[in-house]
């Protein structure tokens, strides 16, 4: 299938009060139509600027200049009706002179291509490294994810853009990082209604008493028969308990046996304990106490510390282990209860110190945590940044392996590209050299008085009198209109004006604006370049035109001819004459693959669009091809008449089309056209039936055809001469065919029917 070229443009894209986003994909050749109002103007302005403008693959713009000629060239080039700017041409060159310079030329344009291919080079390696880039940013985005969602705050204005968190993320370099702390760290810094606590209290084990009446039984040495009897019953502890409970209860009897005691019972109760068993009983009651008494001091602190508000893991080991003290303190002081009751018994108690070795090893653990969380709280700004800075590390040593792969990936692409750069540095210091020196060379070969003439003699034989262009006395390089009288020419009218400036624009496109004489690549935007001119000047603008054309054409059409001049890189022409635009695009448009036509339309809103003007070929197989926006009036009746098959439609554009051919081309009068028509060929326009009897309906829809040429479309179809409403289209075809058919016109009947 046939496709477009590409060319130095790639994309323009048009945003103005009248467009809304409009794209057009321009190709080497490229027309533009459009009634006045629709906007060419603004698109002929914006084409070639950066912010509009999508250059291809390799293209600098810089190498080439672009010309435009508008309303702006005309003011800038024409001012006062007086001065235009010198124009130089190389026209007359010493032979030896312009082959050195032909060869150094040769040179130039291999170097040229030599730049814009590692220009290219370069322009692929961008855009790896744009793809190794965009799979780095997916991947780590994936594998940091958890990281990201536990730690958001870490992250502020780098969420939004995955190309931006993956470019702060690469400053980081791998480390080992403690998650455990970066969750402290990140609870408090980034936390809301922190505040700073109190550190728990140690418990020294030194605060719980020892005695070592708790490892032997305390018992009387006293000897009377009494105590020697309980001493051998081995209840001298528990009668005295006895006693000492029950005796005011019992009112003087034994409260087991409830006989009266003896009155001597006291005096021999009292026998059976000596003064070293009051002494020892009465300091385990005293050990018993400060024993109590210290574990309630210890309980008061640990409770104390269980209860601290800091939230942490450690606090929570902390209170369990708290629980399991207190049940080895309970069950010890059960034991001195059993020991109290019956100082004979030898009772053990749980050493409780490792118990609060452990607690204090816990509330030191805590401490840490408290001392940090207050340090924190002391300077949230440095502790937020530190915080920061773990994270990304942490998220950077997740990702090491694919950051190390794409590393080493971008290293040796960017070294290609540094390599690419050098030798592109090269050939730019190599152009420049011989762009020097063809300079010196061409700089003697230069001649204005060339192009000088060359305007005079398009002014002169386009029909403009009375005026040419003359070198202005003093001034180098500044030409003067004058008059035949040498004045200068101040009167000039609008369209000579356009005229002149389109002359001095086209010798700007086809010649050299240095003094070098140096031919630079160009492209070229026309905008209605026939505003206010009269046909002979319009004739002359659309040839020249037409050259331009032929210029940028020879960059598609290859060839081996030497000289040939394809400088004019890119070609754009926009008008709203239809004259001028069928003038320079005849030729043209059938080059579908290097030409392309686009139509200028008003919508709705006041808003323009750009539609693409192309077609399916009629031959099966060939693909697009242009199509042409104007067509004329006359081409237009006759596509209606192909198409149209409503039999009053019919007439009406039959009437139109006799009209205009035959009374305006081929200067038939009303009455001629009717007298040959009616009178001289009445038998071509009727039949004869099967029966004898004369048909003469053709003739009737002829004569209904001739009859309307003098009356007004308007008050055609009321049925004054003809009712065609019920008569058969093919039958009115038949009859306006035959009309041509009788007046010889059978060849202009085929061409415009498109009949073989």
């Amino acid at each position: 299938m046939n496709e477009k070229v590409s060319a130095l443009i790639g994309k323009v894209t048009v945003n103005s009060p009248v467009f809304q986003s409009e794209i057009f994909s321009p190709t080497l050749i490229n027309y533009f139509f459009g009634k006045n109002g629709t906007g060419k103007s603004t698109i002929a302005k914006l084409i070639g600027k950066s912010e509009t403008t999508e250059w291809h693959s390799g293209i600098s713009p810089e190498d080439y200049e672009l010309l435009v000629y508008n309303e702006e060239f005309i003011q800038e080039n024409i001012q006062s009706y007086g001065n235009i700017p010198g124009v130089f041409t190389i026209t007359k060159q010493n032979a030896a002179v312009k082959a050195e310079a032909d060869k150094k030329t040769s040179e130039l344009k291999a170097l040229s291509d030599k730049k814009t291919t590692i220009g290219k080079k370069i322009t692929e390696n961008n855009g790896k490294l744009e793809k190794l880039f965009a799979k780095l940013v997916s991947a780590l985005w994936e594998k940091s994810e958890s990281i990201r969602k536990a730690y958001p705050g870490t992250q502020a204005g780098f969420t939004k853009s995955r190309q931006k968190f993956v470019t702060e993320l690469l400053k980081y370099k791998p480390t080992s990082v403690d998650e455990d702390a970066i969750r402290d760290l990140y609870a408090v810094a980034y936390g809301e209604g922190g505040k700073p606590y109190e550190e728990l209290k140690p418990v020294p084990a030194s605060k719980i008493p020892s005695t070592p009446l708790l490892e032997k039984p305390i018992v009387s040495s006293g000897h009377t028969a009494f105590s020697d009897f309980l001493n051998a019953l081995n209840a001298t502890a528990w009668v005295s308990q006895g006693h000492n409970d029950f005796q005011h209860a019992a009112g003087g009897k034994c409260p087991y046996c409830q006989q009266n005691l003896p009155d001597n019972f006291e005096n021999d109760l009292a026998s059976c304990f000596d003064e070293q068993y009051k002494k020892e009983t009465r300091q385990l009651e005293e050990f018993i106490q400060a024993y109590k008494s210290a574990l309630n001091n210890i309980y008061s602190i640990l409770n104390g510390n269980a209860k601290s508000g800091f939230a942490c893991d450690q606090l929570t080991a902390y209170a369990t282990k708290f629980e399991l003290f207190m049940e080895k303190a309970k069950a010890n002081v059960a034991q001195l209860e059993k020991k109290a009751n019956d100082p004979t018994l030898v009772v053990e108690l749980d050493d409780l110190s490792s118990y609060l070795q452990n607690l204090n090893e816990l509330a030191e653990q805590i401490n840490q945590k408290i001392r940090q969380n207050n340090a924190i709280l002391a300077d949230i700004p440095a502790k937020q940044e530190e915080c920061c800075t773990m994270v990304w590390t942490l998220m950077a040593t997740v990702c090491q392996a694919d950051i190390t792969i794409f590393q080493s990936d971008d290293a040796r692409i960017k070294s290609e590209i540094s390599k690419l750069n050098g030798e592109q540095e090269q050939a730019v210091t190599d152009i420049a050299a011989l762009t020097e020196e063809i300079a010196q060379l061409n700089k003697q070969t230069v001649n204005t008085t060339a192009a000088k003439d060359s305007i005079n003699a398009l002014i002169k034989s386009s029909g403009f009198q009375g005026f040419s262009l003359k070198e202005k006395p003093g001034t180098q390089y500044v030409y003067q209109l004058v008059r035949e009288d040498g004045t200068v020419a101040k009167g000039l009218s609008e369209g000579e004006r356009h005229f002149i400036a389109f002359l001095y624009f086209y010798h700007m496109v086809m010649g050299s604006q240095s003094d070098e004489g140096r031919m630079k690549d160009k492209i070229v935007v026309i905008d209605d370049p026939v505003s206010s001119m009269d046909s002979s000047a319009l004739f002359t603008v659309a040839s020249l035109v037409r050259e331009m054309i032929a210029v940028c054409y020879n960059n598609y059409e290859l060839t081996e001819e030497e000289g040939v001049d394809d400088h004019i890189k890119q070609l754009f022409c926009l008008t709203h004459n239809p004259f001028f635009f069928k003038e320079v695009i005849y030729n043209r448009i059938a080059s579908y693959e290097c030409v392309s036509v686009f139509e200028i339309r008003k919508r709705e809103n006041n808003h323009s669009v750009i539609e693409k003007c192309e077609q399916d070929s009629p031959r099966v197989g060939d693909g697009k091809i242009n199509r042409n926006p104007v067509v004329n009036t006359y081409e237009a009746l006759w596509k209606e008449y192909r198409t149209s098959e409503d039999p009053v439609a019919l007439m009406n554009v039959s009437r139109r089309i006799l009209e205009y051919y035959f009374l305006q081309m081929c200067g038939y009068s009303n009455g001629n056209i009717r007298s040959d028509l009616m009178e001289k060929h009445r038998s071509d326009f009727e039949t004869h039936r099967p029966d004898g009897s004369v048909d003469h309906t053709r003739y009737d829809i002829v004569d209904a055809m001739v009859s309307v040429l003098d009356v007004g479309a308007l008050a055609f179809n009321d049925g004054l001469y003809f009712d065609a409403s019920s008569v058969d289209p093919a039958l009115l075809k038949d009859a306006f065919r035959q009309v041509f058919y009788v007046l010889n016109q059978m060849q202009h009947y085929k061409m415009m029917m498109q009949e073989n």
